[in-house]
C-alpha cells in the first residue's frame, strides 16, 4: 500500500510531467503588450526559432544560409534552445562561431556543466565538489530540491559570449547587432513572460529551464521556466511588433515516442514530454513568410550526440527553401547591418559595484572572490568565467551580472547573487568485486556563519573501511583570504597488501585526528597557504601480531602546505595543479624518533591530440625510515595509484606518474584509459624495482552525479572490477 507521504509527492510529480501537454493552446499575448520600439524596422524580416532541445542545432543551418544570400533578419525572437541560438546570433556572433560552441557538447555541457571534481593529489586540495544526488534536510520529509543543476555553466557561456553586445546595448535587447526577444513561462501565474531588456544571459537560462531538471529561475515575484510550455514557435511576438514577414523554423512536433515501457523516471520525464510534439503548434503563416519545418523525426531532444547530424539536416531544408528566401530578401530590400556587434570591448573600469540578493555573506567576501574592485578594470568575459568557477567551488548558488555603460570604457557593475543556505544531504555507493560494497553519505552547509566556507559532515563504510569525518573550513576576513580550517577523522580501516596478486600482509590502522590549520589564500593567482598541526590517537598493528608495545601513538605533528589549483574557464574534466606538504612530529618518546614527511604531486592536463584529452601526473612521499606504520605513505594519486587502491602500498618512500587518455563519446559517456608506473621502497628508491598497472572506464556526468564502471589489474594484485555512484568522498 502507498503511504499519504508517498502518495503525495507521486501525485505532484506526475502533475508536472504532464504539464507538456497543456502545451498544445498558445497563451495570447497580454493586452498591455509595449509598442514596436522606434528603432526597429517592420519592414524587414523577423526570425522566428522555436524549441526543440539538441533538434534547436538545425537553427544553425538556416543562420548559415540568410549568411550566403545575404540576408539580415531585423528581429530574433526564440524560445527554449532558439533563445540560445539566436541570442548568440543577435549578440553579433556568425553562423560559424555559433557552431563552433554548439557542436561536440553534451546536452548537459551546455545546460549545466557537469564536471567531476578536480583531480586529487594525495588526499586532495579542493573541498568536494556540490554536484550530487542530495536531499533537503531542512524540512520533512526530506525530499529531492525543486531541480538538480541551477545552470550557472550555461548562463556563463550565454554571458560570455554576449557581454560586450549587452554592454554596448545599454542592457536594451533591442540595441544589440540584431533586436532580440525570448519567452518564458511564469510557473506561479501560468503566464507568458516575453524578455527584452535586462540580462541577457538569465533571461536565455529563464527561456531553456526544464522544470524538475533545472530550479526555476527567480525573477521579483515571479518563477520563470522553459518558454516552450505555452508557445513553442512564438510568431505572435512578432506579429504585435509589426512585422508581416517571418522566417519560422520548426524543430518540433517531430519525434514518436518508442513505443517501450519506460523503464526509469529520465525514460518516463523524456516519453512524457515527447507526447507534447504529437500535437502540432498553434501558429499561423502569413502570405509572405518562410516555414521551415525540419524533418527530424530521428532524433531526440536530448540528442546532443548527434549535433552534426541534426546541423546537416537544418542545411539542407534551408536549402530546399533557397528560392523562397531569395524572394523574401528581395521583398525585404537591402539588409541592414548594425556595426554594433563587430566593435572590440576591452578591459572596463568598474566606477562602481552594487551586490543584491545577499542572504548572510558580506559583498567585500563574494567581490574579492569575483576579483572585482571598485576603480579597477575587468573584462566582461572574465566576469563570467570567475562566476562559474566560484559556483562549482559550492558556496553560491548563481551569480550574474549587469553592467550599466557609463562610458566608452566603464561601466557600473550590479551582481546578483544567490547564496547556497540550505543544508544538504549526498549520497553515494561503490562496489569493487573483492572489496564489496561501500555507501557514502555528506552533510553539507556551505556558507554558514556569512562569510562563506564550507562545512561538511560525511560518513563511509564497507567491510575494510569505517570513516567519519567533519570538516569546517570558515573564513575569518570578509575578503575570503584568511580563513580557519578544522579537519576530524575517526577512521578504522583494515589495508591489505598484495605481492604477485596474492595477499602477502593484512593490518589493521585506528586513528582519531584533529588538525586545524590558519588558511592563506589568493584567489587571484589560485593558491593556498595552510600552517597548522595535528592532535590525536593511532594504533596499528599487523592481525598476526600488534606493532610496538599496545600499538598507540600519540599524533602531535606540525605541518605546512603550499596548493595550487587552475582557475582557467572552461575546464577539461582534470583541472591542472600542485601541491607540497611538509609533516614533522612532535614526539620524543623512546621507541621513535622525532619524524618527518614530505608530500609531492602535480596534475597537468596535455594538448595536441584531438577529442582525447591526455592528463599526465606524478607525484611521491618521502619519509625518515624509522617511523610508525600509520604515518608512512602509501599509494595515492588521482584515483588512486592505478590498479592499486590507495592504501595497498606502506612504505616510508613512494614515487608514481600516472598517464591518463579520456575521451568524449557524447550525451556526458566518457571513456578513459589510464596506466602508471611506481617505485616504493623503505630506504632508497633508486633499487626499488617498478611496479605497472592499469584501468579502463566508461562514466557518465549525469544529473544525479557521476557514475563509473572500470576494470583496473597491476603487477602485483588481481584485477578487479568497480563500479562507483556519485563522488567518492
Amino acid at each position: 500500500m502507498i503511504s499519504r507521504n508517498t502518495a503525495v509527492p507521486a501525485f505532484l510529480l506526475f502533475c508536472l510531467l504532464v504539464a507538456p501537454l497543456k502545451a498544445m493552446a498558445v497563451q495570447d499575448l497580454p493586452p498591455d503588450w509595449p509598442a514596436t520600439p522606434a528603432n526597429v524596422d517592420t519592414n524587414g524580416f523577423a526570425l522566428i526559432l522555436g524549441g526543440g532541445g539538441a533538434r534547436g542545432i538545425a537553427h544553425i543551418g538556416v543562420i548559415e544560409m540568410l549568411e550566403e544570400l545575404g540576408m539580415r533578419p531585423d528581429l530574433i525572437v526564440g524560445t527554449s534552445m532558439g533563445s540560445v541560438v539566436g541570442a548568440l546570433y543577435a549578440a553579433g556572433k556568425s553562423a560559424a562561431e555559433i557552431k563552433e560552441i554548439a557542436l561536440g557538447q553534451s546536452i548537459f555541457d551546455m545546460i549545466v556543466k557537469t564536471e567531476t571534481p578536480p583531480a586529487q593529489l594525495q588526499g586532495g586540495w579542493w573541498d568536494p565538489a556540490p554536484h550530487q544526488l542530495s536531499l533537503q534536510v531542512d524540512r520533512w520529509p526530506p525530499l529531492p530540491n525543486a531541480g538538480l543543476s541551477r545552470g550557472q555553466g550555461f548562463e556563463s557561456m550565454i554571458g560570455e559570449n554576449t557581454s560586450d553586445a549587452l554592454f554596448l546595448g545599454g542592457n536594451d535587447f533591442d540595441n544589440l547587432p540584431i533586436p532580440f526577444r525570448c519567452t518564458s513561462t511564469d510557473l506561479l501565474q501560468n503566464s507568458l513572460v516575453i524578455h527584452d531588456h535586462g540580462s541577457l544571459p538569465r533571461a536565455v537560462k529563464a527561456s531553456s529551464t526544464i522544470p524538475m531538471i533545472f530550479y526555476p529561475v527567480p525573477d521579483g515575484e515571479r518563477q520563470l521556466v522553459d518558454g516552450g510550455f505555452l508557445d513553442n514557435l512564438p510568431v505572435q511576438v512578432a506579429r504585435r511588433l509589426g512585422f508581416d514577414r517571418a522566417v519560422l523554423v520548426d524543430v518540433s512536433n517531430v519525434h514518436l515516442p518508442d513505443k517501450e515501457v519506460p523503464k526509469d523516471l529520465y525514460e518516463m520525464w523524456v516519453r512524457m514530454a515527447e507526447l507534447q510534439t504529437l500535437f502540432p503548434n498553434d501558429y499561423s503563416v502569413g502570405p509572405e513568410d518562410v516555414l521551415l519545418k525540419m524533418p527530424l523525426s530521428d532524433y531526440r531532444s536530448m540528442s546532443m550526440s548527434a549535433a552534426a547530424e541534426i546541423l546537416a539536416i537544418g542545411q539542407e531544408t534551408a536549402s530546399q527553401h533557397r528560392e523562397e528566401l531569395k524572394a523574401l530578401r528581395d521583398a525585404c530590400g537591402p539588409a541592414v547591418f548594425r556595426n554594433q556587434g563587430e566593435e572590440a570591448v576591452g578591459p572596463v573600469t568598474l566606477q562602481s559595484i552594487e551586490v543584491r540578493g545577499l542572504e548572510r555573506m558580506q559583498p567585500e567576501r563574494v567581490l574579492e572572490r569575483l576579483q572585482m574592485h571598485e576603480g579597477g578594470q575587468m573584462e566582461l568575459a572574465q566576469a563570467w568565467r570567475q562566476a562559474e568557477w566560484l559556483c562549482q567551488e559550492g558556496s553560491f548558488q548563481t551569480i550574474s551580472f549587469e553592467f550599466q555603460r557609463l562610458g566608452s570604457d566603464s561601466a557600473q557593475a550590479v551582481v546578483h547573487v544567490e547564496e547556497d543556505t540550505h543544508p544538504s544531504l549526498e549520497l553515494g555507493a561503490s562496489v569493487i568485486t573483492d572489496d564489496g560494497a561501500a555507501i557514502m553519505a555528506r552533510l553539507r552547509a556551505n556558507n554558514l556563519f556569512g562569510r562563506g566556507g564550507t562545512h561538511l559532515l560525511s560518513y563511509r563504510y564497507s567491510d575494510r573501511e569505517a570513516r567519519l569525518d567533519a570538516l569546517v573550513d570558515q573564513s575569518i576576513n570578509d575578503g575570503g583570504w584568511l580563513a580557519l580550517r578544522a579537519f576530524l577523522r575517526w577512521q578504522r580501516e583494515l589495508p591489505v597488501v598484495y605481492s604477485a596478486g596474492l595477499e602477502v600482509d593484512r593490518y589493521v590502522f585506528q586513528r582519531t585526528q584533529l588538525s586545524l590549520d590558519l588558511a592563506v589564500r589568493s584567489f587571484s593567482f589560485g593558491w593556498s597557504l595552510y600552517l597548522g598541526g595535528d592532535f590525536g590517537q593511532t594504533s596499528s598493528y599487523r592481525e598476526s601480531r600488534p606493532m610496538g608495545d599496545d600499538g598507540s601513538q600519540d599524533l602531535r605533528t606540525l605541518h605546512v602546505a603550499l596548493e595550487s589549483h587552475s582557475r582557467n574557464l572552461p575546464v577539461l574534466r582534470h583541472r591542472r595543479g600542485a601541491k607540497i606538504r611538509y609533516t614533522r612530529s612532535l614526539e620524543t618518546d623512546e621507541e621513535f624518533s622525532p619524524w618527518w614527511r614530505t608530500d609531492l604531486g602535480w596534475v597537468l592536463p596535455v594538448d595536441g591530440l584531438g577529442s582525447w584529452n591526455p592528463v599526465w601526473a606524478v607525484g611521491a612521499v618521502f619519509s625518515s625510515t624509522h617511523i610508525p606504520v600509520i604515518h608512512q605513505g602509501r599509494a595515492g594519486g588521482p584515483q588512486g595509484w592505478v590498479g592499486l587502491r590507495r592504501d595497498e602500498i606502506i612504505a616510508p618512500q613512494v614515487a608514481w606518474s600516472q598517464v591518463a587518455l579520456q575521451r568524449m563519446l557524447g550525451a556526458g559517456v566518457y571513456v578513459e584509459l589510464a596506466t602508471a608506473v611506481g617505485w616504493f621502497g623503505q630506504e632508497d628508491l633508486s633499487v626499488a624495482k617498478p611496479l605497472w598497472g592499469g584501468a579502463l572506464e566508461v562514466g557518465m556526468d549525469s544529473l544525479l552525479g557521476p557514475l563509473k564502471l572500470g576494470y583496473a589489474l597491476a603487477q602485483q594484485r588481481q584485477g578487479y572490477v568497480y563500479l562507483q555512484a556519485g563522488h567518492a568522498f
